[in-house]
């Protein structure tokens, strides 16, 4: 399928649910995260939001529903759209509820169609619960699919999914990916699960951890993240062929300036030249990856616990939060994180 970037001049509101016309947002002076940002979403399409961790892609969720404001630019949200976010985390004030007064918080249809709505989202996800059962007596990963059904039985025009398949099982992933591609909704997907992403999202909407910029392709999921990928290996091929001339005109710049005279003006030149191929050098985007590379040093010698972890820090709503865990690894023991 043929990969290109899409020019949002050229769509008219008619088309678009979502539109981005150079928007910046930061969190304070320090913590840039968009830098006059500008795309557009088609009304019944489906993409996946990638970028690095940190990058911003809850914030440009967030922005997408009004909770965030931007700082410059404007938004433009259809003013018929509803909008459902099915985040990771069931509110607090919520888990003392039952299944029916939880899903009653976001249903707007006849009261007697609440019960056969519930049944009908519970099993897009692969969940059978009691309408009478208490929130909090249910797991974690049963609370994930509760609240991805709570956002599924609002009928949105537009569906926002924050790591939907973390806590699915394959029945649970192959029920969510059929609705999806049927259902005709406009969606928004954050995921790392390539393999879903692959069955019914129309392209991506990347956004660079480094530059705050978005670049937006339309195609098949796998073909774009390759072409991402070459195009980063273009541009890092790019800049060594700027690093390489930089490093012959500085040379040969300090060559002139030391024979004084008219050669100092050539010298100048040179110099003014390296700093042009400087400034343009790219800023090299990178894959997103969950965790640094790291070494683990051999100690041939080391018997009994090798590892103990019993504290953690995990970064929630941008804010760093401590976690008490108990992790232990013994010599010959395999541990899967």
């Amino acid at each position: 399928m043929e990969i290109q970037c899409i020019n949002e001049k050229y769509m008219s509101n008619n088309d678009v649910a979502v539109r981005f016309n150079k928007v910046s947002f930061e969190y304070g002076h320090d913590k840039p995260i968009l830098n006059e940002v500008s795309f557009s979403l088609r009304c019944g399409s489906k993409m996946t939001l990638m970028g690095q961790n940190g990058a911003g892609k809850s914030t440009i969720l967030n922005l997408i529903t009004g909770a965030l404001k931007p700082d410059d630019g404007t938004i433009y949200v259809d003013s018929g759209l509803k909008i459902a976010y099915a985040k990771q985390v069931i509110p607090r004030e919520f888990m003392l509820l039952t299944v029916r007064e939880f899903f009653a918080k976001y249903f707007t249809g006849k009261d007697y169609e609440i019960n056969r709505k519930i049944d009908e989202a519970l099993e897009i996800v692969n969940l059978k619960a009691p309408h009478n059962k208490i929130i909090k007596t249910f797991s974690g990963g049963q609370q994930a699919r509760l609240l991805l059904a709570s956002a599924i039985i609002q009928d949105p025009d537009l569906l926002i999914l924050d790591e939907p398949t973390n806590n699915l099982d394959k029945a649970g992933i192959e029920h969510l990916t059929q609705f999806l591609i049927n259902c005709g909704k406009t969606c928004i997907v954050i995921s790392h699960d390539a393999d879903f992403l692959n069955m019914f999202t129309d392209g991506v909407i990347y956004l660079d951890i480094f530059n705050h910029k978005i670049q937006q392709y339309v195609g098949d999921y796998y073909v774009v993240v390759a072409e991402i990928a070459d195009q980063i290996e273009k541009e890092k091929r790019k800049n060594a062929q700027y690093e390489k001339e930089i490093i012959a005109n500085k040379e040969k710049a300090n060559f002139f300036a030391n024979k004084g005279g008219g050669m100092r003006l050539v010298a100048k030149k040179m110099r003014e030249k390296a700093a042009e191929m400087e400034a343009a050098k790219v800023d090299v985007r990178r894959e997103d990856k969950a965790i640094r590379s790291f070494e683990i040093p051999v100690q041939k010698e080391l018997s009994g616990e090798i590892i103990n972890i019993s504290s953690l820090t995990v970064m929630k709503d941008h804010e760093a939060t401590d976690k008490k865990v108990r992790v232990s690894l013994k010599k010959n023991q395999h541990l899967f994180l």
